[in-house]
C-alpha cells in the first residue's frame, strides 16, 4: 500500500479499538482486544508508514484485533459522522476518522474519561489523573497524525467552507440516524453532533 493508504487505514483501525473500548455494548472480551489493537497501532504504524515489512503485519493483525473488537462491542460518532461526510468532503474514511478521533474523545471525556485514561495507561502516556491521562491521549493521537501526513481539522485538509457550512445540518442530521450513534457512550442528538462537526472543521476544543 501506497503511504497514504497505510496511514489512513492504520488510523481507521485504532480509531475501531478506541470507539469499541469505550462503546456502550462493550465486554470484558472485547477490551482485550481493543487494548492491544492500540497498543500496536501506537507501536508499529509509523514504521508501518516508512515501509518496514515487520511493522507492516503487525498492523495487520493489529488490524484484526481491533476488527474483532468492533464487530462485537460497536463503535461511536467518530465513524457514524465518516460514514456521512467522506464522500461529500472528498476525504478518504479513514482520514476522517483520524481527523475526527481526537475531538470526539474530547467530546465523549464528559462521561467516560476513565476508559479513556484506561487507553492512555496502556500506551505509556503520562498524567496523575483520568483527565490528564484523557488530553495525553488527545495530543498523542494528534502527533501521531503529524507523523503520518494527516492534518488535525477538515479545514486543514482543503475542505471548501462554503460546502461544509451548506452540508453541515444534512451531514449531522445523517450522522445522528447512523446505528453507531445509538452505541457513543455519550447521547449526542442534532445540536451536539453539529457542534462536534464543526471543531473537526475549524479545528477547535470540545468544550460542551
Amino acid at each position: 500500500m501506497s503511504e497514504t493508504l497505510t496511514a489512513d487505514s492504520g488510523m481507521d483501525a485504532l480509531t475501531h479499538a478506541v470507539e469499541a473500548y469505550v462503546a456502550t455494548a462493550q465486554t470484558d472480551l472485547t477490551d482485550c482486544l481493543a487494548i492491544k489493537a492500540a497498543q500496536m497501532v501506537f507501536e508499529n504504524l509509523v514504521d508501518s508508514y516508512h515501509g518496514s515489512a515487520e511493522a507492516r503485519k503487525n498492523i495487520h493483525v493489529a488490524q484484526n484485533l481491533a476488527g474483532m473488537a468492533f464487530s462485537n462491542a460497536l463503535l461511536g460518532i467518530v465513524h457514524s459522522l465518516a460514514h456521512k461526510v467522506g464522500v461529500t468532503y472528498g476525504v478518504t474514511h479513514g482520514r476522517c476518522n483520524a481527523i475526527m478521533l481526537p475531538y470526539v474523545i474530547e467530546y465523549n471525556s464528559v462521561v467516560t474519561e476513565k476508559r479513556f485514561a484506561d487507553i492512555a495507561r496502556a500506551l505509556g502516556l503520562n498524567g496523575a489523573t483520568n483527565k490528564q491521562l484523557t488530553n495525553s491521549l488527545v495530543e498523542a493521537i494528534k502527533i501521531l497524525n503529524g507523523q503520518l501526513g494527516i492534518p488535525l481539522s477538515y479545514q486543514a485538509a482543503g475542505v471548501d467552507e462554503k460546502i461544509f457550512l451548506d452540508t453541515l445540518d444534512t451531514m449531522a442530521e445523517a450522522a445522528c440516524g447512523d446505528p453507531c450513534t445509538l452505541f457513543n457512550p455519550r447521547k449526542t442528538e442534532f445540536e451536539n453532533m453539529k457542534k462536534v462537526l464543526r471543531c473537526c472543521y475549524y479545528g477547535t476544543d470540545v468544550n460542551f
